[in-house]
C-alpha cells in the first residue's frame, strides 16, 4: 500500500506541476465576453465580504502609472534618488510580511472550514443513528471507534478540498479571490505537500489497525479518494462535465459516506453480525442506513450545484461547462431551492406517517418533532430565497451557506428520527 502510494504521490505531483498555469496565464476567450463575465465589471451586484477590497483592473493600470511617476522622481537625484528607493522598497516589504496571516490561520483556510465542520458533526450522527440504543453510543469501545473514524476523515476532507484548490487557481482568482492559494497566502509547492500528507495519514489509517480498520471505513476513505481525485484532477476534471460531477456529489454525500460510515459503525463498534454489517448489506436490509443515504446524497447535490450559481463567471471563462454555465443561474437557483424543499417536504411527511407505526410513545414524539422540523426546514429554504437575486453572487454566497446551516442542522436531529 505504502509502495503504490508513493508511486501515486510522484504522478500527482508530476501532473499538477504540468497543469499548473503559468504566471502570465490569460483566459482563452474573447475580450468583450471576458469583459462582460469578469466580476470586476458587475461592481454593484458583489456585496458580499468576499468581493471587498479587490482592485480592478482600472485601478491595477492607475497604481502602476502612479508607481512608474514615483520611481522616476526618485531616481532624479542621483544617489539620493537610490537611497528613497530602497527604503521605500524596505518599507514595501515590511507592509507585505505584516499583512501575511499565521500559517494555521491560512491553513484553516485552506480545509474550506465549512466541509470540515459538515464532516465533523456527520460521523457521529451516523455513529448514534446506527446504535442499538442511545446508551450504547456512549462505551469505550464506540467512541474509539468513533475517534479512529473521524481522524482521517478530515484528513481526507483536506485532501479532497485542498487538491480542488490546487487544480483551481487560476478560476478561484475570480470566483473566490479570498481562498488562500488565490490571494497568494498560500504558496503552490506548500499546499501539494499539505495534500499529500493529509491523503498518507488518512489511507494508512484506513489500513493499518486490526480491529478498526475495517472494510466500512476502507469503502468510505477509498471510495472518496478515488472520486475527489476524479473530480479534480486533470486529465479527468469529471468536474467539468456536469452528469458525472453529479455523479461524484451523489455518491461520495450518499453512499460512501453515509454506508461507509454506517458499516464501520455496526461492525466496529456494535458487534453486529458480520453478514450484515457490510456496505451493501447495509444498504440493502437497513432502513436507516437506505433513508440517510437517500436523502444526504439529495442534499449533497442542492448544495454542490448551488455552489455552482455565484461562480458562474469563472466557470464560463474558464470553459467549465457547469449545470449553471449551461442552464443560466436563475433556472438553477430556483430548480435547487425547489428540490431542496420537496426533500424536507417528503421526508417530514413520511416521519409523520410512522408515528403511527412506533412501537412506544417517546419514539413517536421524537418522529413527529424531526418531521415537523422538516416542514419547518422546507418552509425556510422557501422564506430565506426571498428576495436573492440569482445573479448577484455575494446574495446567492449567503443563501448558500444558509444551506449549509441547514446541512449540519440535518445531521443533528436525523439520529433522532430512529
Amino acid at each position: 500500500v505504502m509502495m503504490a502510494f508513493s508511486h501515486f504521490s510522484l504522478a500527482l505531483t508530476i501532473i499538477l506541476s504540468l497543469s499548473t498555469p503559468s504566471k502570465g496565464f490569460s483566459p482563452p476567450t474573447h475580450q468583450s465576453s471576458v469583459a462582460n463575465a469578469h466580476p470586476f465589471a458587475r461592481k454593484s451586484s458583489h456585496s458580499h465580504p468576499r468581493y471587498w477590497n479587490i482592485p480592478r483592473p482600472s485601478d491595477a493600470v492607475n497604481t502602476s502609472q502612479h508607481r512608474l511617476a514615483d520611481a522616476t522622481s526618485i531616481g532624479a537625484d542621483g544617489d539620493s534618488g537610490e537611497i528613497n528607493s530602497v527604503n521605500v522598497d524596505n518599507s514595501s516589504a515590511k507592509e507585505a510580511q505584516k499583512s501575511t496571516p499565521p500559517f494555521p490561520l491560512v491553513l484553516w483556510r485552506f480545509t474550506r472550514p465549512h466541509t470540515i465542520i459538515g464532516s465533523a458533526i456527520a460521523i457521529p450522527s451516523i455513529f448514534l443513528l446506527a446504535a442499538p440504543t442511545y446508551s450504547s453510543f456512549f462505551t469505550l469501545r464506540s467512541l474509539s471507534s468513533l475517534l479512529y473514524a473521524a481522524v482521517p476523515s478530515l484528513f481526507m476532507n483536506l485532501y479532497i478540498t485542498g487538491l480542488n484548490q490546487i487544480t483551481d487557481v487560476e478560476i478561484d482568482k475570480i470566483n473566490k479571490p479570498e481562498l488562500p492559494m488565490a490571494k497568494g497566502d498560500l504558496k503552490y509547492s506548500t499546499a501539494t505537500v499539505v495534500v499529500l500528507v493529509a491523503l498518507a495519514i488518512s489511507l494508512a489509517m484506513s489500513v493499518m489497525h486490526p480491529i478498526f480498520s475495517s472494510s466500512g471505513l476502507q469503502v468510505a476513505l477509498w471510495g472518496s479518494f478515488l472520486l475527489g481525485t476524479l473530480y479534480s484532477l486533470p486529465p479527468f476534471r469529471m468536474k467539468k462535465h456536469p452528469l458525472l460531477a453529479a455523479f461524484c456529489i451523489v455518491a461520495v454525500r450518499g453512499t460512501i459516506i453515509n454506508a461507509g460510515f454506517y458499516s464501520h459503525a455496526v461492525s466496529t463498534a456494535f458487534d453486529s453480525v458480520p453478514a450484515v454489517s457490510g456496505v451493501l448489506s447495509c444498504l440493502m436490509n437497513d432502513w436507516r442506513c437506505a433513508l440517510s443515504s437517500i436523502f444526504f446524497g439529495v442534499f449533497g447535490i442542492v448544495i454542490a450545484l448551488m455552489k455552482d450559481v455565484p461562480d458562474a463567471d469563472g466557470d464560463r471563462i474558464f470553459n467549465i461547462r457547469s449545470f449553471t454555465v449551461r442552464l443560466g443561474q436563475k433556472r438553477v437557483f430556483g430548480t435547487m431551492k425547489n428540490l431542496l424543499t420537496a426533500l424536507f417536504g417528503v421526508f417530514g411527511g413520511a416521519l409523520m406517517k410512522w408515528t403511527t407505526m412506533a412501537p412506544v410513545a417517546s419514539v413517536a414524539v421524537r418522529r413527529g418533532l424531526v418531521g415537523l422540523g422538516c416542514w419547518a426546514a422546507g418552509w425556510s429554504v422557501n422564506k430565506a430565497a426571498r428576495g436573492v437575486n440569482a445573479e448577484d453572487s455575494g446574495e446567492v454566497y449567503d443563501y448558500y451557506m444558509y444551506l449549509w446551516k441547514l446541512f449540519y442542522l440535518s445531521y443533528l436531529v436525523m439520529p433522532f428520527a430512529k
